[in-house]
């Protein structure tokens, strides 16, 4: 796992053990928004959504999706009043480790290399934050979507699976009718193979091409 891949085996171990494995079907949700943290999650398989919804409950705001070796949770377990502050939902059949959140802590205390791991792993996801707000502000559409193929290309390899145009728009910044017009436009060009949503990229040096540094 992405947060843990460091660690030493006996600490990575001691970790596993606390894991109890949960499957999820298409749809099925993880945790709501504002329930109690109970646990880390790890995604094993499969895609999750973390979103929130606006104030009248219905329009979904996208915040990110996470595959496999992702990490859910990790800073909700500090809060004040550890809540989570945003839904997860499976996207597809997926299976998910869950480490009680009271381990967790105890392993943290026991194991100071896991507790570098997991500052290391946050300081991380902040800069991957930061790259984000980066796009948003100075980037086209084409260029962020050029991005984001590339990294699921990255962490899931050649036919790794698309979010919805909705919810691809929601993670880029835009809306969906230009999420539809890029993707077919780099269908076109033979940038990218589509097989339902499912997605190839035959040459990723060509995508990379498209992004202006």
């Amino acid at each position: 796992m992405a947060l843990f891949r460091e660690l030493p085996s006996e600490d990575a171990e001691a970790l596993e053990r606390e894991a109890r494995a949960l499957r999820l079907r298409k749809g099925e949700l993880l945790f709501l928004e504002g329930e109690p943290v109970r646990a880390l999650f790890v995604v094993r398989r499969g895609l999750i959504k973390v979103y929130k919804l606006d104030p009248e409950g219905r329009k979904q705001v996208v915040l990110h999706v996470e595959g496999p070796g992702k990490v859910l949770a990790e800073v909700a377990l500090f809060l004040d009043r550890p809540t989570y502050p945003a839904s997860a939902e499976a996207l597809e059949e997926s299976e998910v480790l869950a480490i009680p959140k009271d381990r967790f802590f105890q392993l943290l205390e026991e194991r100071p290399p896991l507790a570098r791991a997991l500052i290391r792993y946050l300081a991380r996801r902040q800069g991957q934050l930061l790259h984000l707000l980066d796009r948003l502000v100075f980037h086209e559409v084409r260029e962020r979507l050029c991005e984001f193929l590339l990294e699921r290309l990255r962490e899931e390899g050649q036919g790794f699976r698309l979010p919805t145009n909705p919810e691809l728009a929601a993670l880029l910044g835009t809306v969906p009718e230009a999420v539809s017009r890029n993707l077919g436009e780099l269908y076109r060009r033979g940038l990218i193979r589509l097989a339902g949503r499912r997605v190839e990229v035959p040459d990723p040096g060509a995508l990379e091409g498209l992004i202006k540094r």
